[in-house]
């Protein structure tokens, strides 16, 4: 096996902005994806969140047969069956909403939205993510294809930092050391949904933009800029308008209602993030959006440094199993 290369989160994260035009083209269609699951299975980007939050728990709870048990197996195959082992701990309202960042009110309701789906349940007041075999066995797929989406990401950056492996490898470290691997994943997919809705206080409105992005990620992609040349000089990207999207097409790709859309998209222009072209009825994000928003340029460079960190992780227990 090589020898282990020096490797910093800071170093991952300088690849990335170097390489932001790539990155952000994956990273989109990663949240876009997710996000938009998780609102299609649930109905709510709220419930969803409260769901990852009770997930990342129960990971953690599978973590700990290690404290007894070096051998444990924490693979994806067994998930389910160590998930059947772990005890419901309690977790006050109070705390739930302070780590997601809901209202309290918000994640009561919500959490006995997920009572009553049979997605959560209720065992002596204790709340725990303990669904019925219909769930677990769309679940399974869900991450399946989540694995998948994360798999090019993290091959993307070994790629920047000059270590190679195949998606498919990628793939098989994760289902093999599962519990480990989501639960630092849904650490920093909470950490990114926490970030952006004390900034947007509507998640549903993140969803949207990303659909609005994803068009333009993909001629930022053409043009190779980094994330400062994206933000000190977004007209190096010429006729922002061509990358528009219509509300049609953001309701057939989220599930959102496309009267939700339309109201959301509303508070998007008003936020002067985006402009409706009235002849096509398409919109689209403006360049004044990342020259004159500097708090959308830190917002980003902490989305980035999140991942840094969860991507480090990821490659330092990697790359101590797997030859390269």
């Amino acid at each position: 096996m090589e020898k282990t290369p020096l490797l910093l989160p800071k170093i991952i994260k300088d690849k990335i902005l170097e390489n932001y035009a790539e990155f952000l083209h994956l990273f989109i269609e990663f949240q876009s994806g997710l996000l938009s699951n998780l609102y299609r299975r649930y109905q709510s980007l709220e419930s969803g969140h409260i769901v990852l939050y009770f997930a990342r728990k129960a990971h953690q709870e599978i973590l700990r047969q290690k404290d007894y048990d070096l051998n444990s197996d924490i693979s994806f195959e067994k998930f389910w069956q160590n998930h059947s082992k772990i005890k419901i701990k309690h977790t006050s309202i109070i705390r739930i909403a302070e780590d997601t960042t809901l209202p309290k009110e918000t994640a009561r309701r919500k959490i006995l939205e997920l009572v009553k789906q049979s997605v959560l349940n209720k065992e002596n007041k204790n709340i725990g993510w303990f669904p019925n075999e219909i769930y677990k066995k769309n679940y399974n797929i869900v991450i399946n294809s989540e694995i998948a989406q994360m798999s090019k990401l993290i091959k993307f950056i070994c790629k920047k930092i000059n270590l190679s492996s195949s998606t498919e490898v990628i793939i098989k470290e994760i289902k093999e050391n599962f519990s480990f691997y989501w639960f630092h994943y849904l650490g920093v997919e909470l950490e990114y949904l926490n970030t952006w809705n004390k900034k947007l206080n509507d998640l549903e409105l993140l969803l949207i933009a990303l659909q609005c992005n994803s068009m333009l990620a993909v001629k930022v992609k053409k043009n190779q800029v980094s994330h400062q040349q994206l933000h000190a000089d977004p007209f190096l990207i010429k006729n922002f308008e061509d990358a528009s999207i219509s509300a049609t097409s953001i309701s057939e790709i989220t599930g959102i209602p496309r009267a939700t859309c339309i109201r959301k998209l509303e508070q998007l222009v008003k936020l002067n993030a985006i402009k409706l072209d009235n002849i096509s009825k398409k919109y689209y994000i403006i360049p004044e959006f990342f020259s004159k928003n500097l708090d959308l340029k830190q917002t980003t460079d902490k989305v980035i440094t999140i991942f840094s960190d969860y991507f480090f992780i990821f490659i330092r227990a990697f790359y101590k199993r797997v030859s390269f």
